[in-house]
């Protein structure tokens, strides 16, 4: 009787998470994050493009994965959902970020920056930075390069899907 008990009970409970996940738009993100042993990119003739060096071929496994900080998911522009977790491995996607994400170079930092963007090739991420988005302002920030800036984002990230399950291993 215990048994049946204890699965009454783990259903339950897997079902509550299902549906506060459903209703709220956040998940648990657990970081188990292997790095890849990657080049440092630098802004050079005052622009960037994080996206150039990789060749997204669909014989690999890419994927991009967006983690926002609670604050920030209520400053989202309006076109993106209001969630914790957005994800794509959409191959034309990526190509299409490689083609658009050309941003300028601040030669500053945004302090701020609290949400990241993370690149996965083969699950080893190759890149990492931080992520702003809102109506007025979307950049990356990254100790690498600083603070750029592009509208291009949006256009992308639209795109992206968001997650219904309670809990994501990234």
């Amino acid at each position: 009787m215990n048994l049946k008990k204890a699965l009454i009970i783990t259903l339950g409970l897997i079902i509550i998470l299902f549906g506060f996940t459903s209703i709220t738009g956040y998940s648990l993100i657990i970081d188990l994050n292997s790095k890849a042993n990657v080049d440092k990119i630098k802004c050079s003739n005052n622009s960037i493009n994080p996206f150039k060096k990789f060749d997204f071929k669909s014989d690999d496994k890419w994927e991009v994965h967006l983690v926002f900080d609670l604050y920030d998911i209520k400053e989202l522009p309006k076109d993106i959902p209001k969630v914790n977790y957005l994800m794509t491995s959409d191959i034309s996607v990526l190509k299409s970020m490689k083609n658009n994400w050309n941003f300028k170079c601040s030669n500053g930092d945004m302090a701020t920056v609290t949400s990241k963007i993370l690149l996965k090739k083969n699950d080893l991420v190759v890149f990492e930075a931080g992520i702003l988005m809102n109506d007025d302002i979307q950049g990356l920030q990254s100790e690498d390069f600083g603070w750029v800036q592009s509208k291009a984002i949006l256009y992308d990230v639209k795109k992206f899907n968001r997650s219904y399950i309670p809990i994501i291993f990234i």
